[in-house]
């Protein structure tokens, strides 16, 4: 009889600040950034009033803050907060690892449209004063469109395609009682911006200073672009050049 195979070491469990660094940018700044909100107005700290998009104060007052505090309040601390932060962290996450790897500035860019669509529809419609609800639902989407063919399995009763997560998620939305307007307007600019960049063919990257800001140095497709672009976009296609005869 041989010796008795050594138990495997259990891996080091990661430490939340662990975990916290692991995360992507643009994923940990907008959870952060979530966090942030419940957590000073929970405490009174902080007026949800003074965050809500309200139109006649961006636009008579220059309360341009509103256009992106808006997009970070889901609410105080309660379990739909808590399933909120989850959706946020999972699929952006995973959304941010895969379609926009290494390119942090192009993904604050899709979300700067998806964000731009919502609040003209906001403006439209009326009566929506956070668009939080509707960018989660808008990464969802894309999500479901990078992710189409992952199964996901809803409360173990039954599966379904990620091509259509979106959709369940409003159909559960409307069995608990609650609107599917904030969701549908995330679908809405979701797939806008799914269907001119892939469907279309627009390239719709950031612009290069926002590019060079965010990517510069990082490794990935976007900073080996950065690196042959100048502030206004153009490109640098090699060195200084020699001059002709020397």
């Amino acid at each position: 009889v041989g010796p008795a195979p050594r138990a495997l070491a259990a891996a080091p469990m990661a430490t939340p600040e662990e975990w916290y660094r692991s995360l992507p940018p643009v994923t940990r700044g907008y959870m952060t950034s979530a966090v942030a909100a419940t957590l000073t107005v929970q405490l009174g700290l902080l007026d949800p009033s003074l965050m809500h998009l309200d139109f006649p104060s961006i636009f008579g007052s220059l309360e341009l803050w509103r256009l992106l505090t808006n997009f970070t309040f889901f609410g105080t601390f309660s379990f739909p907060f808590v399933m909120s932060l989850f959706f946020l962290i999972r699929y952006t996450k995973e959304l941010e690892a895969k379609r926009f790897e290494g390119r942090t500035a192009d993904f604050l860019w899709a979300m700067a449209i998806m964000g731009a669509v919502q609040a003209v529809v906001a403006y439209v419609l009326g009566g929506l004063p956070f668009l939080s609800q509707a960018m989660l639902s808008a990464i969802v989407y894309v999500w479901s469109r990078e992710f189409a063919d992952t199964v996901l399995s809803v409360f173990g009763l039954f599966n379904v395609q990620g091509f259509y997560w979106p959709w369940v998620l409003v159909a559960l939305r409307v069995l608990m009682g609650g609107s599917p307007v904030l969701d549908l307007v995330g679908i809405l600019s979701g797939h806008i911006y799914y269907f001119l960049e892939d469907v279309q063919g627009y390239s719709l990257r950031a612009p290069a200073l926002l590019s060079d800001f965010f990517d510069r140095g990082r490794p990935g497709p976007a900073a080996a672009q950065a690196q042959r672009r100048n502030m206004f976009g153009n490109h640098n296609w090699g060195g200084g050049g020699q001059r002709l005869g020397g």
